[in-house]
Formats: structure tokens, C-alpha cells, sequence
């Protein structure tokens, strides 16, 4: 649904870029998959190319693993880009990357039966939308 969305973007305006998170998903690989997205625009601050702006789809959210201290340290660096519009430069420690002109949108499951929730520190930045599944006779009717 979110896909074919961003699917209808004027790509001379906005670009959109989608990841999957996984319990496998590190804040190493969320931090490369972003700088691999933008280009330097004027000393520390970074962009979309050309300008533009980018819409960001991270599906399955809450999948990262959480940690022994209950946190889930992939999301904690999403978060720390949406609150702070960047993140530290992991080659030149004390350096601060600002992002400019993204959007970051995410979808997950429901938490519960083994599935996790979001921390609400990274939650508060979302508006929160639940779409319910069908009933099996709702889908039944559809497919007669």
C-alpha cells in the first residue's frame, strides 16, 4: 500500500528509497544505507541529490532484536535522526552529519505472539494509522 504510493512521486521532486528491518538489522547498516542515499551539500550537512526530498520506507520496524537492557539499539538510531535530523560520523568521531529533506515512514505487524513493539521514544514520532485485517467471510465475499 505504502509502496504503491510513494510509486506515484513526481521523481523530479521527491525520490523514495524502502529497507527492510530484520532481527539482523544493525544501527551500522541503517546509519550506511542513509549515507548511501544522500550527497554532501555545504560542510557537514547532507541531502537528497539534486536538491530534491526523499521519502524513506522502513517495513517491518519492529523487528529488530531487543537487547538485555530492553532497548532495540537499530531503532534508537532512527530515532536519533528523526529528533536530531542526523547522527554521529562514524570516521571522524564528534562529528555530527546533518540530514536535510528526508521523511521517514515505517510499517510493522501488531507486537505480541513473539512480535515486538517500538520503543515509545521512537513512536512518538509517528502518527499512527492500524489497519485491521479482514475477516475470512469478508474475504470469502470478496473472492465469490
Amino acid at each position: 500500500m505504502i509502496k504503491s504510493y510513494m510509486n506515484k512521486y513526481d521523481s523530479e521532486v521527491r525520490l523514495s528509497k524502502c529497507m527492510n528491518f530484520s532481527s539482523a538489522s544493525t544501527p551500522g547498516m541503517f546509519q550506511a544505507a542513509i549515507e548511501s542515499y544522500v550527497e554532501k551539500r555545504m560542510g557537514t550537512t547532507f541531502g537528497p541529490p539534486s536538491g530534491k526530498k526523499m521519502t524513506v520506507f522502513i517495513d517491518d520496524i519492529n523487528m529488530p532484536i531487543i537487547n538485555e537492557w530492553g532497548d532495540q539499539i537499530t531503532n534508537e538510531i532512527v530515532r536519533q535522526l528523526m529528533e536530531n535530523k542526523g547522527f554521529y560520523n562514524l570516521e571522524k568521531p564528534g562529528d555530527f552529519i546533518n540530514i536535510d529533506d528526508i521523511l521517514l515512514i515505517g510499517a510493522m505487524i501488531h507486537p505480541g505472539g513473539g512480535r515486538n513493539d517500538i520503543p515509545q521514544r521512537l513512536k512518538r514520532h509517528f502518527s499512527i494509522f492500524n489497519c485491521t485485517l479482514p475477516s475470512n467471510n469478508s474475504i470469502d465475499q470478496v473472492y465469490l
